[in-house]
């Protein structure tokens, strides 16, 4: 049979209508709307509905798990395939050109919070579903696409799945890069504790400091508000400071104070250094103004240990041949009341012990007079390069694109991690745009469809084999 791209073109129309419905829900975690089946909030909850709606208007099987997570089933036989993608997303943030939750087209490009990560590769994957069934293939065994709903958070969604239905026999994560993910790395969510005594006899006091909104993102914003008085011009300072960094910011003088903005670039936290943390710039300009001695410490803390993204200041940067460095994001800052904690997102590499470093970062945090809790913490993954699954997969996308390149490890998350067996595959190409978690989030349409030419020859291949 033939999977080319240009089979898919009749319907394109189908899969952009249906796309973009789906991105008009705002599906991010809202704990005010949680209610019972909806554990993660309504909005999440409505775009869950939609997509299984859609399924059962296509004559699948569908399933919602009460809430946290739903399925969409096709096919007959004992074995299962997992294709497992997410519906929520994170917030937009700010720095958009458009409404994150109108999507529009333009120039070959869909604009929307989701587009990427995940819900344009997950209609990608229905697609593919679709286009099989359309065809009139039988499958021997059934394809099941598993919709998550808190991939964004804490992955309750896939605790709760699974604890429920049918682990898949082998599958995929629509949730990443091409050609295959055979690795990803250790993932930990922690936050970070640091009391200071605060001598109030300075000139300025600093009131408060917040900033992020996600450990996942790197912070676009961060405030503060400073009151007292000081002999220096501290507008005239923030605006120096502005022009001489690449951060943007705002200061405005009321009540006896200022309250200040500083704004940088969002990022995914996989690699920290493709933003610019903006808890890091107001933490370095705030440590040069009057404040009392272990203020001024904190800020320098702050912005030392967590400016370079690699845990070097910990004395734990570390990193393999396979999934590269070690990367550390400080996602969220909030100082109020002389206590300071901080969100932090770490990605280890896949050979590196997670005792090995993490010991070495608790003995720093001690010295420092600091405390860590865990928040989440997923373990290394790993298949070899030459496991049958991903040799499988590996040769369907050299047919579809030409290219032979080797299996990838990534610092990401996804939802392999929840199968007994799985790889992350696609749905971004090498020529991608890598905008997951960045305003103005987009997606090549092309790099879609033919993203789902490449799912619909492998899911041809794993359900009408006779192998295990």
């Amino acid at each position: 049979m033939q999977f080319e791209k240009d089979h898919l073109s009749t319907l394109q129309p189908f899969f952009l209508e249906h796309l973009q419905e789906l991105l008009r829900f705002p599906s991010m975690y809202d704990p005010t709307t949680i209610q019972t089946g909806a554990p993660f909030g309504t909005s999440i909850q409505d775009a869950l509905h939609y997509m299984l709606q859609l399924g059962e208007s296509e004559g699948f099987v569908t399933k919602d798990v009460e809430g946290y997570a739903g399925h969409i089933e096709w096919g007959h036989g004992e074995d299962l395939i997992g294709v497992l993608g997410h519906l929520d997303v994170v917030p937009p943030g700010e720095g958009w050109s458009h409404d994150p939750f109108d999507p529009y087209v333009k120039e070959g490009k869909l604009f929307a919070r989701g587009t990427q990560d995940d819900k344009g590769p997950v209609m990608a994957a229905f697609l593919a579903m679709k286009w099989l069934k359309d065809m009139g293939v039988k499958p021997k065994k059934r394809i099941r696409l598993i919709l998550g709903t808190d991939e964004e958070r804490g992955w309750a969604c896939m605790d709760h799945y699974f604890s429920k239905e049918e682990m898949p026999v082998v599958g995929f994560s629509p949730d990443a890069m091409f050609p295959v993910i055979h690795a990803e790395k250790g993932l930990i969510d922690m936050e970070v504790t640091k009391q200071i005594d605060v001598d109030h006899s300075s000139s300025l006091d600093l009131v408060h400091f917040h900033g992020g909104e996600r450990l996942n993102m790197v912070p676009y914003k961060a405030t503060a508000r400073i009151e007292g008085e000081s002999e220096e011009e501290i507008d005239a300072l923030f605006e120096d400071f502005l022009l001489q960094s690449n951060y943007e910011g705002s200061i405005v003088e009321e009540n006896n104070g200022y309250s200040l903005t500083v704004t940088g670039k969002s990022a995914h936290a996989m690699e920290p250094r493709n933003g610019i943390n903006a808890i890091v710039g107001l933490a370095k300009f705030l440590e040069t103004l009057p404040f009392s001695q272990s203020v001024r410490e904190l800020m320098n803390w702050v912005a030392y240990h967590f400016e370079d993204g690699r845990g070097t200041a910990f004395s734990i940067n570390c990193g393999d041949q396979m999934s590269g460095p070690l990367t550390m994001n400080l996602g969220t800052l909030s100082f109020v009341d002389s206590v300071c904690n901080v969100g932090v997102n770490t990605r280890y590499p896949v050979a590196v012990p997670f005792d090995e470093w993490f010991q070495v970062f608790t003995k720093e945090l001690d010295k420092d007079g600091a405390s860590v809790d865990i928040v989440e913490h997923l373990e290394p993954i790993y298949l070899p390069k030459d496991h049958p699954f991903v040799q499988k997969l590996l040769a369907i996308y050299e047919k579809h694109t030409g290219e032979n390149l080797e299996p990838l490890a990534i610092g990401g998350a996804t939802y392999a991690r929840a199968l007994n067996q799985g790889v992350a595959y696609g749905a971004m190409f090498s020529h991608s745009p890598d905008t997951a978690h960045n305003a103005d989030e987009h997606i090549l349409i092309d790099d879609l469809l033919q993203a789902a030419a490449i799912y619909a020859e492998a899911l041809y291949e794993l359900v009408t084999s006779d192998e295990d």
